[in-house]
């Protein structure tokens, strides 16, 4: 099969499509059929090589496709089945074919195209991690959500607002339309408004810009 390897650190022109052995499941894995893999902070920054990684190796954490073999104890699945899943460190999703745990997936809803549903996993992941298992929002809080407009913000929104928190945000001016369509209920212009003047106190600050604010 074709994947998307890096022999060497640096930028786009690393990237090299080899021919490499396909996949074999264990008994508890099913091989997937990639339609569509994501690109995450995590690639570029391992591409570049600020992150540590044996070379060669293949990148993308997230994918959508098509299950196409079972191993013998994915009972539950069938070749054809919509999956979208995050990979581990060990496997990487640019590549026609890669193999994923049957408890590491999920089913792709109807709604989403394999593109969409691609850019779930890690972003999703992370913005409900920050909210709920670390932060622990609730119903009727209130949030300040810093970068709102960015991959994981833009999901943090809509989870918060799910739950039924009040949620508050700091984007650009350009922005400002994208993140109320979504739900946030008070935007911070951080070019032009200091939060700390404008946001009442709130119950959770999940910061996304890991920087000055």
């Amino acid at each position: 099969m074709k994947a998307i390897r890096i022999h060497a650190f640096g930028g786009p022109e690393v990237l090299s499509i080899d021919q490499v052995p396909s996949p074999q499941p264990l008994d508890d894995e099913v091989v997937l059929r990639v339609r569509a893999a994501s690109v995450n902070p995590i690639d570029y920054k391992t591409r570049e090589g600020s992150v540590s990684e044996t070379l060669p190796v293949t990148l993308g954490r997230d994918v959508s496709g098509t299950v196409e073999i079972c191993g013998t104890r994915a009972h539950t699945l069938k070749k054809g089945d919509p999956l979208f899943a995050m990979l581990g460190h060990d496997r990487g999703g640019n590549a026609e074919y890669v193999v994923v745990k049957a408890t590491e997936a999920a089913a792709k809803p109807d709604r989403l195209s394999h593109v969409e549903a691609a850019a779930v996993p890690l972003a999703g992941i992370t913005a409900w991690q920050g909210l709920f298992d670390h932060g622990g929002l609730k119903s009727g809080q209130r949030v300040l959500i810093h970068g709102g407009a960015g991959g994981v913000g833009h999901l943090a929104i809509q989870l918060a607002k799910a739950a039924g928190a009040f949620v508050a945000t700091t984007v650009s001016a350009e922005d400002v339309v994208f993140v109320r369509e979504l739900g946030a209920d008070q935007t911070v212009d951080y070019k032009n408004q200091r939060f700390e003047e404008v946001v009442d106190a709130v119950d959770l600050v999940f910061d996304l810009v890991a920087g000055d604010t």
